[in-house]
């Protein structure tokens, strides 16, 4: 058969990590490498295509459309679905990604035919024989009318194949994260063993951690090309024993990548010796959660840290040369003196790059508001993006929240002496891209300071 896998491209409403990286579909290059013999896959990455959805269709005439995407991807992928059969009667499409597995109703719609709701990477052979041969429907796929009410899933299965990663070559270059240019991905464990309230991963898993077997991961390294690797596991600094036999086998086998990771910043803090032997094999970037500098909110957030612990955590990173990205949440409690101690306590720490997201109820996750606070709709899912303002502030008009993340940006990232260290410290050209990707976020945002205003 022939398949036509889709990434979407964002809605011009979501607010822009877009604009600051775009990183190979790793999911789609998943399933590709289950294939059979017989199937013929093309993997469009919308992102990067100039061309419209409906022109690769036409072009390619595929048996099977399959389309996966994030909650803010909803409304494209139901699109395209819809696109698709009328362009052509018999196509089946197939829905799938994190949100589906989560909110599969959310897909149930007359153009979707299949709702991939678990073990994509175990089952999604099996299901072409299904539509091919009319073989049994593999347990986790949902039909039209099924629910999470009405069915049993099956257990989780956590073995993955190695990706083709050939299939997306004609777009490799131009995936990027922020300052690293060519990044490849890999994921080395599902889910987290932690439970913040405010966290999607857990309930993608339902609260289950899992680790693949290192020398598989180090297989799948060595057939890498890129040098900047993005291991993109909800927390890779989980387990002490388990890093620095990652850290021994990268050394024995001369390994040689630069890696960018996240990690909570309390195993970063007690952790110095690891991360010093990690950053000799090739960390160079961390993602860290800091969520707040305030230990009242730190423990409404089931983080199980303190803030005081921030200070050995940038100590750490700063005396081994790692980068650090945090991210921050923004609570809808927040006035302008709240903004500025955080600022405040990020410029005191050294932090220069920093993701502020406003505290966002995301499905069946331990956040959530009365329908009355939400300012903005379920159902307008391209803007929970985790950078729309979705629940009313208490203390603030929506305008001036929205305002207060434009200065607070402003003020850590493009202070002087941040400028300084980007010029000294990365490529001309990755930081021109990254200067002009935080234009355009910054222009999402003064629109989104306007409307609020005209909606006041």
């Amino acid at each position: 058969m022939k398949i036509l896998m889709v990434r979407p491209r964002p809605s011009p409403e979501t607010i822009g990590l877009q604009h600051l990286m775009i990183v190979e579909p790793l999911e789609l290059e998943i399933l590709c490498a289950l294939k059979r013999r017989s199937d013929k896959v093309v993997i469009v990455d919308m992102i990067l295509e100039k061309r419209s959805f409906e022109s690769f269709v036409l072009e390619h005439h595929p048996d099977i459309l399959c389309v996966t995407g994030y909650i803010t991807n909803v409304s494209t992928m139901l699109d395209y679905c819809k696109s698709a059969k009328k362009i052509l009667n018999n196509i089946k499409t197939i829905v799938g990604g994190v949100h589906c597995e989560v909110c599969p109703g959310d897909f149930e719609n007359e153009s979707v035919d299949f709702r991939v709701v678990r073990n994509a990477a175990r089952i999604f052979t099996a299901l072409l024989d299904h539509i091919d041969n009319k073989r049994h429907l593999p347990p986790g796929v949902y039909v039209k009318g099924n629910t999470l009410e009405n069915n049993i899933l099956p257990p989780f299965e956590f073995n993955i194949p190695f990706p083709d990663r050939d299939s997306v070559a004609k777009y490799r270059k131009h995936y990027f994260y922020i300052f690293q240019k060519k990044v490849a991905l890999i994921k080395t464990s599902f889910g987290c063993p932690y439970t913040c309230s405010f966290c999607f991963c857990t309930v993608i898993t339902a609260k289950q951690y899992f680790r693949r077997p290192l020398s598989e991961v180090m297989q799948e390294l060595e057939q890498i090309n890129e040098k900047e690797i993005y291991i993109v596991d909800d927390d890779f600094l989980v387990d002490q024993k388990w890093l620095n036999d990652f850290i021994s086998e990268l050394d024995r086998r001369k390994i040689n990548k630069h890696f960018l990771v996240y990690g909570r910043a309390d195993f970063i803090a007690t952790h110095p010796d690891t991360i010093h032997d990690f950053a000799q094999v090739g960390l160079r970037t961390v993602i860290v959660g800091f969520e707040s500098f305030s230990d009242n909110e730190l423990d409404a957030y089931h983080k199980n840290t303190s803030a005081e612990m921030y200070k050995q955590t940038m100590r750490v990173l700063q005396n081994n040369k790692i980068d650090c990205f945090a991210t921050i949440i923004i609570p809808p409690e927040w006035d302008k003196s709240d903004f500025a101690n955080m600022v405040k306590a990020v410029k005191i720490l050294g932090i220069h790059f920093v993701n502020l997201q406003p505290l966002t109820p995301l499905p069946k996750t331990g956040i959530s508001f009365p329908e009355e606070q939400l300012i903005i709709p379920r159902s307008e899912y391209e803007k929970w993006d985790l950078a729309h303002v979705t629940v009313r502030p208490t203390k603030l008009s929506v305008s001036e929240f929205y305002t207060e993340i434009l200065r607070a940006y402003n003020s850590i990232l493009y202070s002087p002496k941040v400028i300084f260290k980007y010029i000294s410290s990365y490529n001309p050209a990755m930081l021109y891209k990254m200067l002009a990707g935080g234009y355009k976020v910054s222009k999402q945002y003064r629109l989104k300071i306007k409307e609020a205003r005209q909606h006041a």
